[in-house]
């Protein structure tokens, strides 16, 4: 056999193993209901916002092959720019395009999740810092009283808005300007009525932020890929990188920016086994360190970096030297932990904050995330490629052993372990996207030396390989995007319609509010039901103000037995529309539909109930004020019709 049909057989083989877990995700994804290999929950997505993000992905794999094959084998300073802002670009579209699919309104669907207290919390917690030293020394304390992941972290994250706070105090004029059009925005953040215009614009520092570190990652990639291989192979992990269905997906979610230090620490490991004895590499230890707290001060979730740079330290190190220049790695090693401890003797020395409290406490609500062992042994890791893009995964997984094994080494066994210890639980592929810059950089290397490999004399290196692994990553990103579905935030107000009420509404002329803003228009329920049974009370509420309410409310439903709520058989509250509307968030006139489901106690005795409901203070528990009622006691309003409770066997 021929070399050259030995190299067309190899190249054959090696596409379908790369194609084959791909389209067996795809093909999962599209017709299997029972979610076999698929962690999220899936929707139907819009038409148009699917096309436009199915022809933004085309587009940009075409002028990513285009560009390789035009670029020299060693780029100028321009080329490099003209690259890098391409990527940048090209990323932030395709980004406002996978947006587009879940956010009719891509721009004001990214200030939503920012500001919403119930998708991450970190503004809602960091914008309300006054004194900083205060409440680092409290922080341990009052962590579990926060919100979603705030209550899960380290104050990294929140400190980056008490940052904004800071910022935008300096610019009195533009806060002011900018609070009129972000405030109706942050009506998810349940309490930003109290906050003053420079809290509020603190959201839109937070949003630049993440926005910069999500895309400085293939920015770090490229020059990580030039250093440890070439130019083309650096533009080729950079082109691939905005076609990551976790780097496009749910815009204001700070783990896609956690890639950038992982990519800064393996940059700097690479500048530390290079010169073991110069004096020069105690500032990159010094700044590992540094880069390594930073991450972990972000997120507890982020410590496995620390692991994936020390194995590639190893493996780069035995590379090069053997462990013959032991001492002065010794040293280095040390100073990497001086470099790290830095950063945290700022918080604990001036301010008290408690360390290790802090993590026991994030560690402990984590770890009550329950899953099973086995099943999550391969889920963690399985999860973590589809978000990577499958094709790429499988060839970082498979075929860099020989040509990038340090790097292959150092990821691997960081996720076998993570996974094996049972660490991590659920949500993988979310939150450890700083893996993916490694995954990308590998399959970048392995596409750009076996396309050159491939070429004939003189020819562009684009292979088709490449093009097979470029039209993989199309395929598994637009149908990724568009079915998954991972966080839900709460709906746009001005993108609910106006509910209908429907033709058995109970009209009613219950209002709630010192002058009776939250108005009821009317319900329906069922008229009678057994002990256990199930049911729905359809309310419709209109907002009679000009402005939105001040106070985010919760809905109570209670059944029971006479309107001093004595003897109770139902007992069910939650955030209006199915928890997607806060009262916050109410437009002036806007009818709403707040469906509530409830079960009534297996155990209620048959007779006719009064059915109570009434709205309270989600932060409180004070009830909101009974404006106009037939029957209300202790501000919980009885509705004119009653349910009854019939025994099974009479139904």
């Amino acid at each position: 056999m021929s070399d050259k049909v030995r190299q067309n057989a190899q190249s054959v083989a090696a596409a379908a193993l790369i194609a084959a877990p791909t389209l067996i995700y795809v093909a999962a994804l599209l017709f299997d209901p029972a979610r076999t290999l698929v962690l999220w929950e899936r929707a139907t997505p819009p038409a148009l916002p699917l096309l436009l993000l199915a022809a933004g992905l085309v587009i940009h794999a075409a002028v990513s092959l285009m560009i390789l094959a035009h670029l020299p084998a060693r780029l100028s300073r321009r080329q490099t720019a003209g690259v890098l802002t391409y990527v940048v670009l090209a990323g932030l579209a395709l980004q406002t395009a996978a947006t587009h699919i879940v956010e009719p309104f891509p721009l004001r669907g990214l200030a939503f999740r920012q500001y919403s207290d119930f998708t991450g919390g970190y503004f809602t917690v960091g914008a309300r810092v006054d004194d900083l030293g205060a409440w680092l020394g409290r922080f341990a304390q009052e962590m579990e009283s926060y919100n979603v992941h705030a209550e899960r972290h380290p104050p990294g994250l929140p400190m980056i808005f008490w940052v904004g706070v800071q910022v935008m105090r300096g610019f009195p004029a533009l806060a002011e300007a900018l609070a009129p059009t972000l405030r109706p925005l942050a009506c998810f953040d349940l309490r930003a009525s109290a906050l003053d215009d420079a809290q509020i614009a603190a959201g839109l520092f937070g949003i630049v932020v993440e926005t910069a570190l999500a895309w400085l990652a293939p920015v770090l990639l490229f020059f990580y890929v030039r250093r440890v291989a070439d130019d083309r192979a650096a533009a080729t992990a950079a082109l691939l990188y905005p076609m990551v269905p976790g780097a496009l997906m749910w815009a204001s979610q700070w783990n896609r920016g956690f890639g950038v230090f992982i990519l800064a620490g393996l940059m700097l490991v690479e500048r530390l086994v290079a010169s073991p004895t110069r004096a020069r590499s105690m500032a990159y230890a010094v700044g590992l360190g540094l880069v390594l707290s930073a991450a972990v001060m972000m997120s507890f979730g982020n410590v496995p970096i620390i692991m994936a740079c020390g194995l590639y330290a190893l493996v780069r190190i035995w590379q090069i030297d053997r462990f013959r220049a032991l001492p002065a790695r010794a040293l280095q090693g040390i100073t990497v932990l001086a470099g790290f401890a830095m950063p945290w003797a700022a918080l604990i020395l001036p301010t008290g904050f408690d360390l290790p409290a802090t993590y026991r406490t994030a560690m402990r609500i984590h770890l009550a995330l329950e899953r099973d062992y086995w099943p999550f042994v391969v889920w963690h890791p399985w999860d973590l490629f589809t978000f990577a893009g499958l094709p790429l995964a499988a060839i970082a997984l498979l075929m860099t052993w020989r040509r990038a094994p340090a790097l292959t080494f150092a990821w691997v066994a960081t996720i076998a372990a993570q996974s094996l210890l049972h660490v991590a639980r659920g949500e993988t592929g979310r939150v450890w996207m700083y893996f993916a810059p490694i995954i990308v950089a590998l399959a970048g290397v392995w596409i750009a030396q076996r396309s050159a490999a491939n070429a004939p004399s003189g020819a562009r290196p684009v292979s088709w390989l490449h093009v097979v692994v470029t039209a993989l990553m199309v395929i598994q990103a637009t149908t990724h995007i568009a079915l998954l579905r991972v966080i839900g935030y709460g709906a746009d107000p001005i993108t609910v319609p106006n509910a209908t009420l429907p033709a058995d509404l109970i009209p009613t002329e219950i209002r709630f509010e010192p002058n009776g803003e939250a108005r009821l228009l009317g319900y329906t329920m069922p008229s009678k039901l057994t002990p256990g049974q199930s049911a729905t009370l359809d309310l419709y509420w209109k907002l009679d103000s000009d402005s939105p309410l001040p106070i985010a409310r919760k809905v109570f439903v209670h059944v029971a037995d006479t309107p001093k709520d004595e003897y109770r058989i139902v007992n069910q509250d939650g955030r209006p529309a199915n928890w997607t509307l806060p009262t916050t968030c109410w437009l002036p006139g806007q009818v709403i539909h707040d469906p509530h489901h409830f079960t009534v106690a297996p155990d209620a005795r048959p007779g006719e109930y009064v059915v109570l409901i009434g709205l309270y203070d989600e932060f409180t528990g004070e009830r909101a004020f009974v404006h106009t009622a037939q029957i209300a006691v202790a501000n919980a309003v009885a509705l004119p019709t009653k349910l009854k409770i019939v025994s099974s066997h009479l139904e």
